[in-house]
Order: structure tokens, then sequence, then C-alpha cells
């Protein structure tokens, strides 16, 4: 190219640049806002220039943030695809573009970068075009223009980097005149904005410029104000020679930070303040003046004054304390180690504070004390070392934690409680944790000394065999365990509100009178009445004494089961009274025997002498017939006296059940009355007196004939109770029972219940007579409407148990008994047993 024309070109060139500049320069200015869309009518104005189709534009500040992205003249999927990449650039972009370098691209010739949405944007830019990369970089930045062209570009390669440099360099200066008037703008704005005092001051105490705050914290209206006070920045100084020694410090350092002196309000109130400046010099570098800031930590001061005063005050309660207490750090060291922990453990403040020994003192594992781990919020060492210490959370912080050990402490043996919780500062962070022992020795021996007197008093409430409860008068809080048993209550949850609630309904009545009377006279006397354990009444005596139970008072009953006694009292007079019965008994028969002889003699010979034909011959049977009935009733009498022991023979009980119920089959009371046999076969043989146990069978079989009225079922059943060594032979009807009263006098002799003239209410006390001769003894068991139930209990002979009777042992005309324990045959003695009863 001909000289004349390169130069024409060149300045054709520059133009260019100078023309893209211009353009670009006012959009750049403006920093800190969305460029994008101001950059596209410069960009629109330099590609005719060019000879370009389109183009596009990304800049990034030097942090990688992204100033624009404009584009004109693309395609739209290339222009979006452009935003893109600008949002996407890579970490390290200015070396990274550096490397890349310049490139000029022909149609359908492809860039091989390592960065692929580059690759794509320069695909989709058209690969007919000829396409250009201009890499930029400046102080603040770097960025990549790209232009697309119809023909191969007007010029030189060596051009290109001047432009891409001319461009860069005018970018880097708008930036950084737009950062200069920026920065200026900020540090004004600071200045007036700021909440502390800024200010500038001469060397000699006058303020040249003040910011409204400082105005405003001197107590001034205005700057221009406080600036005409003569000397205002030494008048400022509440003491004349602190200014002095201000000046000294700042001069020989050339700065002073956080220095504290004392300022005075324009209406002389002191202030607190705090200076940070620097001096300002000169030309000739000699000190002309100070600037800085200066902050009003009147308040602050006033809150260190505070907060010191609450430390004392924390520090004087900790040491006043009788608990000991320490405080840790986060780093595990003592901070704090009060009176109360000397005296604990013996060892002084001074060997202590500053280190991580508390684990040392308590002889624990390195690190291992309960501050420490809380400090370390480590749970699972907490369980591991502590779990044997009944370790728990404190209920009052949920940073706490509880435990007892038994340590050497002091070189003593100690019960110690343990307690630490975290100390967090405002923001929640752990700062350390703080410790609290009480030594709980003396109070553990007391505790053990107090176990073992309540265990000993309970021991003795509950062996004592009468009942013990207490009332505070609205529900029961103690009752030991007689008198739960005695009541037939599980346990005190099922005792009710009242006592009056376990009395029988009979003596309720009387039990609400006593109550009364105790709370009118204010003695306890005896109450005698019926408790009820379950559907059974028994007797009861009870006393009560006044208590207190946590605070309020409270009674405390005495109870005990008289329900033994009573029998034994009522079986006394009965036996009194069957002796002295007896007695009469026995001498009535005795006294009657005789005359009875010989009226039975003379009436057989009158009997004789008048002939079977006389008239008169029924009326002297009839006197012989009764004279046998009373002769009998004298006899059972006599023998109802009599204590003797006559000899007795081996039996077979079953057996004599069997024939004394073949007797029985004819007479008329039996015939309505089916009878079940529920006879054991492998009953041992008994030894007793034949005889007089057929009177007894045959007396109970009888009874519940008539209580039938000779019509029901009765049943007879033999059991062989091995545990009670017992044979039991039990009479059940389904009769019409009788009374509790009844039952009770049942055996007593001369009582019956039969019409006048049916009975002589001996044949039952005779019966239980017998029996008791037999060792035995006889219960009933009855009810109204539910029949009665005899059962006889006979000694089952304990080593005899078993044993094989002699040969015809217990059959009529045994040779081997006397005539006397064999008796009279069986017949004549169930004949006997029914004229006694007026069969």
């Amino acid at each position: 190219m001909p000289e004349k024309q390169q130069k024409q070109h060149n300045s054709h060139e520059v133009a260019l640049v100078g023309g893209l500049l211009a353009a670009l320069a006012p959009v750049l200015a403006r920093r800190g806002g969305p460029h994008t869309k101001q950059l596209r009518n410069p960009l629109a104005k330099a590609l005719p220039a060019l000879a370009a189709r389109g183009g596009g534009l990304c800049l990034w500040e030097g942090d990688g943030r992204l100033i624009a992205s404009p584009s004109r003249g693309l395609s739209h999927e290339a222009g979006s695809h452009l935003r893109r990449l600008a949002q996407s650039a890579p970490h390290h972009l200015e070396p990274w573009l550096a490397r890349l370098g310049h490139h000029v691209l022909r149609p359908a010739q492809a860039l091989d970068s390592p960065w692929p949405e580059l690759n794509r944007l320069l695909e989709l830019a058209g690969t007919q075009n000829w396409r250009a990369l201009w890499p930029l970089s400046w102080e603040e930045g770097h960025g990549l223009v790209l232009w697309v062209l119809g023909q191969g570009p007007g010029w030189s390669a060596g051009l290109t980097n001047a432009l891409a440099g001319c461009l860069s360099l005018a970018l880097d200066n708008i930036l950084l005149q737009r950062q200069a008037a920026s920065r200026s703008v900020d540090y004004e704005r600071i200045f007036i904005n700021s909440q502390d005092m800024i200010y500038l001051s001469t060397r000699e105490g006058r303020w040249e410029r003040v910011n409204p705050a400082g105005v405003r914290m001197l107590g001034y209206d205005s700057e221009a104000q406080l600036l005409a006070v003569p000397d205002s920045a030494r008048a400022a100084y509440i003491n004349p020679e602190d200014r002095q020694a201000f000046t000294t410090a700042i001069e020989k350092d050339g700065f002073v930070k956080d220095y504290e002196v004392t300022f005075k309000h324009r209406d002389g109130t002191p202030m607190e303040v705090s200076i940070t400046s620097q001096v300002r010099r000169g030309q000739n570098g000699e000190v002309v003046g100070y600037e800085g800031i200066i902050k009003d930590i009147t308040h602050r001061k006033w809150g260190e004054a505070q907060a010191a005063r609450q430390r004392w005050l924390v520090e004087a309660i900790l040491e006043a304390m009788p608990v000991a207490v320490f405080v840790v750090d986060q780093d595990h060291r003592v901070l704090h180690w009060n009176r109360a922990c000397t005296e604990l453990t013996g060892v002084p403040k001074s060997q202590i504070l500053g280190t991580t020994n508390t684990w040392k003192v308590f002889n624990r594992p390195p690190g291992i004390s309960l501050a420490d781990l809380v400090v370390e919020d480590d749970w699972q060492r907490l369980l591991r070392y502590y779990s044997q210490e009944r370790l728990r959370r404190s209920t009052l912080s949920a940073d706490a934690w509880e435990a007892q050990a038994r340590l050497e402490v002091g070189g003593r043996l100690r019960d110690l409680f343990i307690m630490a919780g975290a100390l967090r500062d405002p923001q929640g962070q752990m700062v350390g944790a703080v410790e609290a022992i009480l030594d709980m020795t003396n109070q553990k021996a007391l505790e053990s000394q107090l176990a073992e007197s309540e265990s000993l008093y309970r021991s003795l409430v509950e062996a004592y065999r009468e009942g013990i409860a207490l009332h505070d008068g609205r529900r029961f809080v103690f009752a030991n365990r007689p008198f739960l048993e005695m009541f037939g209550l599980a346990d005190l949850l099922e005792a009710p509100g009242d006592l009056l609630e376990l009395m029988a309904p009979a003596s309720r009545r009387a039990y609400l009178q006593w109550s009364r009377d105790l709370a009118g006279q204010g003695v306890s006397p005896l109450f005698e009445g019926q408790g009820t354990r379950g559907e059974t009444a028994f007797d009861l005596e009870m006393n009560t004494a006044p208590a207190y139970y946590q605070g309020r008072r409270a009674m405390l009953f005495t109870v005990r089961d008289v329900t033994y006694r009573k029998q034994m009292e009522e079986q006394l007079i009965r036996s009194e009274r069957l002796a002295a019965t007896g007695k009469l008994a026995f001498d009535i028969a005795h006294e009657v025997n005789n005359p009875l002889g010989g009226i039975l003699t003379y009436a057989h010979l009158l009997a004789e002498d008048l002939g079977r034909q006389s008239p008169l011959q029924a009326t002297a049977q009839k006197i012989i017939a009764l004279t046998d009935r009373c002769k009998v009733i004298v006899r059972g009498l006599l023998d109802f006296a009599r204590q003797d022991t006559p000899e007795r023979q081996a039996m077979d009980l079953n057996q004599v059940l069997r024939e004394m119920l073949s007797l029985m089959e004819g007479h008329v009371i039996m015939h309505g009355v089916r009878v079940v046999q529920d006879l054991e076969p492998e009953l041992p043989y008994f030894y007793g007196q034949r005889a007089k146990l057929e009177q007894v069978f045959l007396n109970l079989l009888i009874n519940a004939a008539e209580a039938m009225e000779g019509q029901g079922v009765l049943t007879l059943t033999t059991r062989l109770d091995r545990q009670a060594g017992q044979i039991r032979v039990s009479f059940q009807d389904n009769g019409p029972g009788m009374t509790e009263d009844v039952a009770r006098r049942i055996f007593d002799p001369f009582f019956t219940t039969k019409a006048q003239g049916r009975g002589t209410g001996l044949g039952l006390a005779i019966s239980f007579g017998i029996v008791k001769q037999h060792d035995g003894d006889i219960e009933v068991g009855t009810a109204l409407g539910q029949g009665s139930c005899f059962t006889v209990r006979l000694p089952a002979g304990g080593a005899m148990l078993g044993e094989k009777p002699p040969v015809n042992a217990g059959r009529r005309g045994n040779s081997q008994l006397p005539e006397s324990a064999a008796g009279p045959g069986r017949p004549a003695a169930l004949a006997l047993a029914l004229r006694a009863r007026g069969h």
C-alpha cells in the first residue's frame, strides 16, 4: 500500500477508535449501573466504521463481576449466548484472556479454546463470516470484544493490538476518574453522616472542620457557632493539662489510637471521649495540626463501671457462698476459685488460678472434671465417665448437668453433689463453665441414720399385729399391712375416704356417735363394733390419737381384730354352761334313774298280773314304753355328763354309714328323701366307739330329713384330708337353712327350733360331746334358703393311718372287744335312738 494511502488508512482507524471512545465514555463513567442497554448505541455506531455486520462486548471488573455485555447485529441465538458466556466466565479470567490473545478467524475456521461457551459463540456468530476477537485488559478490569465481518478486516494485525490497547487505556482512565469522583463523594458522605465526631484542628488548639455529629456531641447548634469559639479545640478539655498530654502523645508517634480523655459539654457537663487521630504535616514536614475521629464513650465508660461493679459483686457473692464454686474459661483455665473451694480441697487460690489442674484436685483423669466436659460439650464422654455417678441433666438449665460422686478430696473421702453449667455470651457462644460442689458427707450420714431409724420404725409398725392407719381428714395416708389385711384391702389405693365405709352396716351408727363423742370430749374411749372384710363381718376394737401430717392435723387409728377372742369368750361361756348343764343333768339323771327302775319293774309286774286279756293291759304297756323312753333320755344325760374314755375299736366309716342307711330305708321320715352317696373308697380305718358314732350319724341324718320335711336331696360325703390328717363326714341338705343366730346356738343343750313335744334339744349337744370325746369337731355351714351342711371332722390316726385292723374288726360280735366297748346290737341302739327322738 502506498505511503499516502497507508497514512490515510491509519488516520481513518485512529479516528474510528476516537469516535468509539467518545461514544463509550459517558456510559462507562456511570459505574455501578447496568450498562448493557446504554452500550448498544455506541456499538452500533462502530459497526459501519469497521465494515462489521455485528459485534458484542463483555466487560468485567477485576474481581470477575460483570459490568456489561451489549451486542448489536448478532442473531438472537448468538446474542443470548453472548450474555450467557459473560455470566459464566471462568475463574482467574484475566490470565486466561492474556493466553487467548487476538484472533481473526476466516469463514468455516473454528477456535479450539478450553472455554466451550466461547467456541459455541463463535460457531453461532456464523461460520460464513469473518470473526475477530480482541481481549481487553486495564487496571480495574478486563473484557472481550467480538466483531462479525463480511470480509477480511481492513486493518493490519499490528494495529489490532494497538486499537485494543487504546480501548483498554481509555476504559481504565474513564473508570478511574469515576472512582475518584465517587470516593470524594463517599468521603463527604461519611463526614456528614458519621455518628462519631470527625475533625480537623490546628496544632495551637482550634477546630478547623467538625462534622455535624461532633457539633451535636459538644452541644453547639452549628459548625460555625463552634468554630467561632476562641481556641475551641483547647477549650474542649475539662483539664487543660490533658490537652498538653494529648499533643505530646500524638506528636511522639505521629498518631494515637483509642486515647481516652475527659471533654466537657458546652454547658460544662463532663464527657468521656476516645480519640483516634494522626498528625497533619506541612510541605516541610512540620506538624500543622491533627485530624481524626472522636467517640463519645460516656455511656460505655458508665457501662464498664457498672460491669466492673457487677463483676465485683458476683465475685463477692461467690466468695461469701458456703458452696465450693470455681469457673473455667473455654481453654479450661481456672478464672475463679472461691474460699469454699479452698476449704473443701485444701488448695489455695494462688496455686490453681490460671491453670487447668482441676482434675488433679478432684483425683480425676486429665481434663475430666464435670466443668471441663461441659465446656467441651461432649455428652458422650460425660456418659462414659459419669454414668456410674448418677449423672442427669439439671432442671435449672439445658446446659447444666448434675452428678453424685464419692471422692477423696482434701485428704478425706467425701460424698459430693456436683453441678456444672455452661457460660455463654449474648450471642450464645460458649465462653466457659461454672461448677458448684456441695459436701454431702455429713448429710449422707444423717440420711443413713434416718433411713435406719425409719426402717426400724416401719419394721416395728409392720410387725405389730394390730392395724395402724393415719387419716388426714380427707383420706388415708398410711396403713400398715395388718390394717390392710384386716379389711381385705390390697393396698392403700383401695382404701375409702373415711373409716365409716369400712364399718359393718350394724356398727355405723355407733361409730358416728363415737366420733361425735370423741370430737366433743377430746379423749379417746374404746370403740367396739364390727368391720367388713369383703362380704364378711368381724369384731373389732379401736382407739385413736391426734397426730400431725405435713403440717395438718390428722388422726392415728389403732384397730385390733377381736373376733377370735370373742369366739373364745363365747366358747368359754358355752363350756362353762355345758359343764354346769352336764353336772345338773348327771345329778338329775342319777336321782331319776332309780325311781324309773322301780316304775319299770312294777309296770312289768302289773302287766303280768293283768294278763293279756285285761283291758288295762294296753295302759300297762304304755307305762312300760314311756318308762323305757325316760330311761333312754336319762342314759343320754348320763353319757353327756360322763367324762370316761371307754375302749375303742377299728371300723370302716363308709360301712357304718351304709348299714345305718339300710336300717333307715323303711322309716317314714325317709320316704320322700333322695340320698346321694359320695363316699371316698380309700378311707383308713377309724378307731372309736361304734355305737356312739352311729348315734351321731343317725342324729345328723334324721335332723336333715326333718329339716327338709321329708322331701329333698341329702348328699352324704366322706373325704380324707391328708394334709390336715382328718376324715371328714358331711351331711348336706337342701332345706330352708338357718339364721346366723340359730347356727351359733345349735349345739347348746336344750336349744331347739322344733315345736313343743317334738324334741328335747339334747341331740346335737350330745352328738357334739361324743365327737369331742373322739378328738374331733363338728362344723356347720348354712344360710337361709341355701340348706345346711354338717361336717364331722375326725382324726385320721397319724401313725395308724393305713394300718390293717384286726380280723373281724368293727363287726358286731367281735370276740376281741369287750361287750362294754361293742355296746348293744345296732338294731337295738337304733331303736333306742329313735325312741329318744319320739319316733
